[in-house]
């Protein structure tokens, strides 16, 4: 377990170019992303702690607060700035991949990188709970796109968003209600089950997009280096922006709102257009690509938050040593 969690960018990376060159090797997985995803959401919801979840739910504020940002206000600005420098067939899958809740690894991934896993949690849950409500609206009133559908369409996206993510969260906790020390026995496995589920998610949507990908890549290179480049500025800005959204918050509790900020599911991104976008003649492929590519911006981004917040908080220990140092 050690090893995934120290290499774990790597696995994505190696992931990725499996499914992106050997498009064979995960094309059979690429017809059941629906269920990879669940698993990933089903183990994953075996590892949560929702009792402290509930602590943090006395500072409904901040959550509340972070789920506008996150559902609302980040992503129509993000499409704007994707209009502005990518085709609008790519700037519709960027927008989709950032109306996106906070991924289901939150917590774990706070946890890397020394954050509040629990705060983590709690925005993992509440920007999920609303994710059915106002993702499909964000989508259609940003890029016009599932408008001609009308309310009967913006309904089916949003019973699909609320099954597939409250189903397997639904039933990990059933089973964690039932089995309780069975479940907490196994912890390590249930973090090893979701983050290979992850590797083979990843592997099998770039095997589904793997020739449009290599058309683009021999066609319009620049397009592809732009599209591949603007994803790596996606994850780093949202990094930024997330750290920075509390200032008065404490380090760890600052990192955690960083991960929700810019771990989005993209998991759910990726099943999500692939479902209702990808289908679009307008759009194509160029509705999912925006999604898997975030994956390895996303993944190689743990090595120097973690490293960002470990010096942060070694700077706030020292400065509070320094004080009590100081004579009366």
């Amino acid at each position: 377990m050690r090893i995934i969690r120290q290499w774990f960018w790597a696995f994505c990376v190696i992931a990725a170019l499996v499914g992106l060159f050997l498009p064979a090797v995960g094309a059979p997985i690429g017809r059941v992303l629906k269920f990879m995803l669940g698993s990933i959401l089903f183990f994953t919801g075996l590892r949560l702690d929702f009792s402290a979840a509930l602590r943090e739910l006395i500072r409904p504020r901040m959550v509340a607060y972070l789920s506008l940002m996150r559902l609302i206000v980040l992503p129509p600005i993000i499409y704007f700035i994707a209009r502005l420098v990518l085709p609008e067939p790519f700037a519709v899958g960027v927008l989709i991949v950032a109306a996106m809740p906070a991924g289901t690894a939150g917590s774990a991934l706070a946890d890397i990188v020394q954050g509040n896993p629990a705060l983590a949690l709690v925005g993992t849950l509440a920007t999920s709970l609303l994710c059915p409500l106002v993702t499909p609206w964000v989508i259609a009133l940003c890029s016009g796109y599932s408008i001609e559908g009308g309310a009967a369409f913006l309904l089916h996206q949003a019973i699909f968003l609320a099954l597939i993510l409250f189903v397997p969260l639904g039933a990990a906790l059933a089973v964690r209600r039932v089995f309780p020390a069975q479940v907490e026995r196994r912890r390590e496995l249930w973090a090893v089950l979701a983050m290979v589920s992850l590797f083979l998610l990843i592997c099998g949507a770039l095997s589904t997009v793997s020739a449009d990908f290599k058309e683009l890549v021999w066609n319009e290179p620049w397009l592809a280096v732009g599209l591949c480049l603007f994803m790596c500025c996606f994850s780093a800005g949202l990094h930024v922006i997330g750290y920075l959204m509390a200032p008065w918050r404490p380090v760890r509790d600052r990192a955690a709102l960083s991960v929700n900020t810019a771990y989005v599911n993209n998991g759910l991104g990726i099943v999500f257009a692939t479902q209702f976008f990808s289908v679009d003649p307008r759009l194509g492929a160029a509705a999912v690509l925006p999604a898997i590519l975030l994956e390895i911006p996303m993944a190689l981004a743990l090595v120097p938050l973690k490293a960002f917040v470990a010096r942060r908080m070694k700077r706030a220990h020292d400065e509070a040593t320094d004080q009590l140092k100081l004579p009366a």
